[in-house]
């Protein structure tokens, strides 16, 4: 009897012991943020592609429903997670939900709250969330109250891919790339109730490029949402905010997948040189690949109303030049088209899909009296007879010969 009774003993006490240890707050009890200890298990569902995984310095934000004046900065040194409220005047309830964000190229910009946690920068890039997360607080004796919270950061959405290019190093870090069948898309805010908003650009619109390191190799991230229907051909134009660096690559029979890293050229002459001096070879005629005056392949340059003179070897296109460009036996037509906000038609050669193409925005003349050659603006093109009121200039070169450098593999794509 004695023997039970002792053993009662110790289970009521081990029992008190652990209710002192670690009990819970009483309900609708408040805790100043300044007094806490924050005990979050931060976790990811998958691999962060470019980033493969929780690197030294990286942050994840935290944010508490109906707390609008403050946030948690989580920060990694390599091995643990230390917290930096940045408002220790708030209070929390016992109980509540919370959304924690990782961004990993937001440098050290700090959210502010208006209609929802912004970001002034770093914003349009691949992030992970962890939505409107039940967390706890306990007490235990002696040391400060804990907020409790498993964080398992997730893809915010499933139909984006990654991209990556190698630079060289004269070159600065604010490089944009387009491609014809991705939209810029990124974190928009996360509402007080932790909501997390997302939302995209227009589909061939530039991408945000960011300094990353992939394998030892520097260069540029990129982030954008695949199109519903991508289509198999590819074509990215690559700039940097000042346009001093213009580049273009072109890959056909190839559909981009969503929840992938690509990786394209190196940035250097792999890539096909956007100039005046580039004579691209397409369904039998050498084209420049540039309007005139324009500054790039995606640029329109000027329309004119006056048909300009031939120059030197440079004519501008005979009709029958232009109906080559419509052989299907010649040609593979992109259309409708999209690239840093041209609209216009893809013309692609079929004996060289990698190097020989041109972009064509609007309509253009013909060295033939009377005819021209319209881009409609749902992508469809046809030699017309008559005047248009306006025009761009597209030269052809009457002679053969020119090339332009062939790409690298590009890797995954």
């Amino acid at each position: 009897m004695k023997k039970v009774l002792l053993f009662l003993v110790i289970v009521l006490a081990t029992l008190s012991s652990c209710r002192k240890q670690a009990p819970v707050a009483e309900e609708g009890h408040a805790y100043a943020l300044s007094s806490l200890r924050f005990d979050f298990s931060i976790d990811h569902l998958e691999t962060k592609g470019i980033k493969s995984g929780w690197e030294s310095g990286d942050k994840v934000f935290v944010f508490f429903s109906g707390v609008k004046t403050a946030f948690v900065t989580m920060s990694y040194d390599g091995s643990i997670w230390s917290s930096t409220p940045s408002n220790g005047e708030v209070s929390l309830n016992q109980t509540g939900q919370l959304t924690a964000i990782y961004l990993p190229y937001v440098g050290n910009v700090q959210p502010e709250y208006s209609d929802g946690w912004r970001f002034a920068s770093g914003a349009e890039s691949y992030f992970l969330k962890a939505e409107k997360v039940d967390y706890y607080i306990r007490e235990m004796d002696n040391q400060p109250a804990t907020v409790g919270a498993k964080l398992v950061m997730a893809k915010a959405n499933d139909a984006c891919a990654q991209f990556f290019v190698p630079k060289t190093p004269e070159q600065n870090e604010t490089m944009q790339l387009a491609c014809n069948v991705v939209k810029p898309t990124g974190l928009t805010s996360i509402s007080s109730d932790g909501t997390v908003t997302s939302s995209g650009g227009s589909q061939g619109a530039w991408l945000t490029g960011y300094p990353a390191t992939v394998g030892g190799e520097q260069g540029f991230y990129f982030y954008g949402m695949i199109a519903d229907t991508p289509g198999s051909d590819n074509y990215f134009a690559l700039r940097d905010n000042n346009g001093t660096y213009y580049k273009q690559y072109f890959k056909g029979n190839t559909t981009l997948l969503a929840r992938r890293s690509y990786q394209l050229p190196a940035f250097n002459d792999s890539w096909s040189v956007a100039g005046s001096d580039v004579l691209v070879n397409v369904a039998g005629n050498q084209w420049y690949s540039l309007n005139d005056d324009a500054s790039f392949p995606w640029d329109a340059g000027t329309a004119t109303g006056t048909k300009p003179s031939a120059a030197g070897i440079t004519l501008i296109p005979s009709s029958t030049a232009w109906s080559d460009l419509l052989d299907p036996q010649k040609t593979t037509r992109v259309s409708p088209f999209t690239i840093g906000g041209l609209s216009g038609v893809l013309m692609v050669d079929k004996s060289d899909p990698s190097q020989f193409f041109i972009l064509l925005p609007g309509d253009y003349w013909s060295s033939t009296a009377g005819y021209f050659f319209r881009v409609a603006s749902n992508g469809t093109c046809s030699v017309e007879s008559g005047t248009p009121e306006s025009a761009f200039v597209r030269r052809i070169k009457s002679v053969t010969g020119g090339s332009i450098t062939d790409p690298e593999d590009g890797g995954d794509i």
